[in-house]
């Protein structure tokens, strides 16, 4: 595994130097904004359940959240711990005689803190991903601006340098194919969760007369 991602390092490196090419204080604060909101993948979260409580968007709205689990069992929980790659900061500190070129060329920018945890593939990739992947299958006017903003949102962890180019590649490999699969299992969940919520729903209107 070491050997396959020593591989791609050339590259990750020669993408962080364009990085910092370009890095300006305008740039700096949308990819800070935009990246802080995919933290634990909230923005995502809301819009799905903001959906599922909408007749027209409920099929969507359970697809997002889904696909949202889907992806923190198979990105986060198992191909994170699998391919276990350190992060761009640490990578010079875990092998300081191996990586040495990439101690002298590689500078964290410090835009924001230091996460924890493994580095491949993007988790916050994913979870763009994987939401944009949900909502594009059910509306495709709601679809494609959440996948514009899902690519911006990969693009921004590769900017603050958190994640490796190569690992944000991964992240929306990883997406899609959560968000697919979201959408087969919502084939079968959703009948159940829609009579559930327009149950509660009559429940609650019946309580407020």
């Amino acid at each position: 595994m070491d050997l396959f991602f020593d591989s791609l390092l050339s590259f990750d490196l020669s993408v962080f130097e364009w990085i910092q090419g370009i890095q300006n204080g305008f740039l700096d604060a949308v990819m800070v904004g935009i990246t802080t909101t995919g933290n634990a993948g909230a923005i995502f979260i809301v819009l799905g359940f903001v959906l599922l409580f909408t007749k027209k968007y409920r099929k969507a709205g359970l697809a997002i959240l889904v696909a949202l689990i889907v992806m923190l069992l198979c990105n986060d929980l198992f191909l994170k711990e699998f391919f276990a790659r350190v992060r761009p900061f640490n990578l010079f500190e875990s092998n300081p005689d191996k990586y040495a070129e990439w101690g002298t060329k590689y500078v964290f920018p410090e835009l924001v803190y230091k996460p924890s945890g493994y580095s491949f593939p993007s988790g916050h990739t994913a979870s763009a991903f994987a939401a944009a992947t949900a909502l594009l299958w059910h509306s495709r006017k709601w679809g494609v601006p959440t996948m514009i903003f899902a690519t911006i949102m990969g693009f921004s962890r590769i900017y603050v340098q958190v994640h490796y180019c190569t690992d944000v590649i991964g992240g929306v490999i990883s997406g899609v194919i959560c968000g697919f699969i979201a959408v087969l299992i919502v084939k079968f969940l959703f009948p159940v969760v829609d009579k559930g919520i327009d149950k509660l729903f009559a429940k609650l209107r019946k309580s407020n007369k």
